[in-house]
């Protein structure tokens, strides 16, 4: 494993923490990988639109609902007011009036209360139908995306979108959003109940006003920024983490697990950096909403007195408008911090939003099924964005014949064992399986008709039988023990202590990586395809693992068309036909004994390769 140069990127973090433009931030987090997609605010906006489409009847009921609340909320203050004119009314109060108003205000009250509990659960319940629906989009896109995108971008920017972005979502869904909605009525309803009172002491919310839409256009542009450069920051930090946990054998075999924890350091220092430079504008915000408060307050009182003794506007109005206004007051800087709040999420949810509408979900492209084990690549070429990994090829692979790919590092072997497996589309050319075109095929029969094996597999956690009938959901116990016998993998398995029951994986009995690659040739055994792709999948192991594992594979491939990337070439030796690959060409091509005797590339690394 290739460890970063951490001492380097702490310096270059340390230099992004100091640097005062979000957007450089941004580039300098990303310049070292390509990130997946994210959406613009039209088309998240767009996106939510289209979603909250198919759920109209419990939107319009959240709406009635939310609008109620408000109705009742606004309906308190007139009340109190009709209480303060009954009282100080000149002939006298009526007791009997005021239990009647206070019986009415009780009633509003409970109503409020009823419907202002009812509408945020109504509004949490419709977000996280749409968080749900979210949640499964983006965890599809992300499995369907090709293994060579998700290595280029990283695991942990993938993994901070399923993880940290959805949980953002989340929160916010559950609780900014249920109350910014309700906010946002309480405004408005406020507002227009206020202008039917007592016209004059709009006056003050005229004053006041200009002060929280300057605080706003100061304050949420300055953490929008700032807002979508912290979840790539975290993104990273991520990564950071992924790649010093994957790589501890290395680490611990060249001491640098101080450089690794300084590089980790740096990541978390960066966002750190950010969220604290988003808390220095919330107290800066914070100062500045004290003047509106006070103005208001002031305003109200002289106003009040001005319109009582000069004007003759009942006492009862006055203190229901004034009401009316201070309790603006407090949902209109509550609206700033929700919607500050808000945009944190937004910057998650257009991460999102950007998997799901950027990356095109698995689709079946036509109903064409593979009739053989037989391949055909007409003119196949692929590039990853402006760098030519593969030129145009043609190759025929007859069914039941195995291929060998054998090549330096770089020279294309994996990339076109990916497209022979269907896994990766290429930039030019066609491909078919069995005669079917695999952009016009049906694609459940493609993935049961082509499997691809390579060095790095996974032990799911669960049961070694869950394990093994993720390849066929249906098999038999007998089955089972068929397939790990076929593998060689029945001798341990008898061993562990609940044999088939026994938990594997995380959490549960590790296996060693012979035994993991076993038991994902046992998955190949089960699954039967018709067609094998094996991406060095015993590179890794030492002498006596790699021979287990070669005899395996040999034993899963028999009978199989299959494709071998060769890391030793002792697996390619036995290949019907052998392809040497440079720079993306195909350079010779014969059976072992046929480029040993034309003495060119391939007869050269087997030299090497026998001393």
């Amino acid at each position: 494993m290739t460890m970063p140069t951490n001492e380097a990127s702490e310096r270059e973090l340390d230099l992004i923490t100091s640097m005062r433009e979000e957007d450089d931030v941004a580039r300098q987090l990303s310049r070292h990988a390509e990130l997946l997609p994210i959406a613009t605010g039209r088309q998240t906006l767009r996106f939510l639109l289209t979603r909250l489409g198919s759920m109209r009847l419990a939107f319009v009921l959240m709406v009635l609902t939310v609008l109620a609340a408000a109705i009742a909320g606004a309906a308190v203050p007139r009340l109190i007011g009709t209480v303060v004119d009954v009282v100080t009314a000149p002939e006298g109060g009526h007791m009997e009036g005021v239990w009647v108003l206070a019986a009415v205000m009780v009633g509003v009250g409970v109503l409020q209360a009823v419907c202002s509990a009812l509408g945020q659960a109504q509004v949490s319940a419709l977000g996280q139908r749409l968080l749900a629906g979210m949640r499964e989009d983006v965890i599809d896109r992300a499995l369907d995306l090709p293994a060579q995108t998700m290595e280029r971008a990283g695991i942990g920017d993938a993994l901070s979108r399923v993880a940290d972005d959805v949980a953002v979502t989340a929160k916010a869904v559950t609780n900014i959003v249920p109350w910014i909605i309700t906010v946002t009525f309480q405004i408005t309803i406020t507002l227009v109940a206020l202008a039917m009172l007592s016209p004059y002491l709009l006056l003050v919310v005229v004053a006041i006003l200009p002060f929280y839409i300057a605080a706003l256009r100061w304050f949420l542009p300055r953490t929008n920024r700032i807002y979508r450069v912290e979840r790539i920051a975290l993104g990273a930090r991520a990564q950071g983490l992924l790649s010093a946990i994957n790589g501890v054998p290395t680490v611990h075999a060249y001491e640098i697990e101080q450089r690794e924890t300084r590089h980790v350091a740096a990541l978390s220092r960066s966002a750190y950096s950010l969220k604290m430079r988003i808390m220095n504008l919330v107290i800066s915000v914070a100062w500045i909403m004290t003047v509106p408060e006070l103005l208001a307050i002031t305003l109200v009182l002289v106003l009040g007195f001005f319109l009582v003794n000069s004007v003759g506007v009942p006492v009862g109005v006055v203190a229901s408008a004034g009401i009316y206004i201070l309790t603006l007051l407090w949902p209109l800087q509550s609206l700033i911090f929700s919607l500050d709040d808000a945009q944190s999420a937004a910057a998650s949810l257009m991460r999102m939003v950007g998997v799901i509408v950027s990356i095109d979900p698995a689709v079946s492209p036509g109903p064409e099924e593979p009739a053989d084990g037989s391949v055909e690549l007409t003119g196949i070429a692929h590039s990853y964005g402006q760098q030519r990994v593969l030129e145009p090829i043609d190759l025929t692979i007859e069914e039941g014949e195995t291929i060998a790919l054998v090549g330096a590092s770089g020279a294309g072997k994996s990339t076109l064992a990916s497209i022979i497996a269907g896994t990766l589309r290429p930039s030019e050319g066609t491909v078919r399986h069995g005669g079917a075109d695999l952009s016009r095929a049906q694609l459940d029969a493609v993935r049961a008709h082509a499997v691809i094996v390579s060095q790095d597999v996974h032990v799911f956690h669960g049961t070694l039988a869950d394990d093994l009938r993720l390849a066929a959901p249906d098999a038999s116990e007998e089955d089972l023990w068929a397939a790990l016998g076929t593998v060689g993998a029945d001798s341990w398995a008898e061993l562990l202590p609940h044999r088939l029951d026994t938990a594997v994986g995380e959490k549960g009995e590790r296996l060693s990586a012979e035994q993991a690659q076993q038991l994902a040739l046992a998955r190949v055994a089960l699954k039967d395809p018709a067609i094998l792709v094996m991406d060095e999948a015993t590179a890794d192991e030492g002498s006596s693992g790699a021979r287990v594992l070669e005899r395996a594979a040999l034993a899963v491939a028999e009978g199989r068309t299959t494709v071998i990337v060769a890391h030793r070439l002792s697996q390619a030796m036995h290949a019907d036909r052998i392809l040497v690959m440079a720079d993306g060409h195909v350079i010779e091509s014969g059976s072992h004994a046929d480029l040993l005797a034309a003495d060119g590339q391939y007869a050269r690394l087997w030299a090497a390769w026998s001393r």
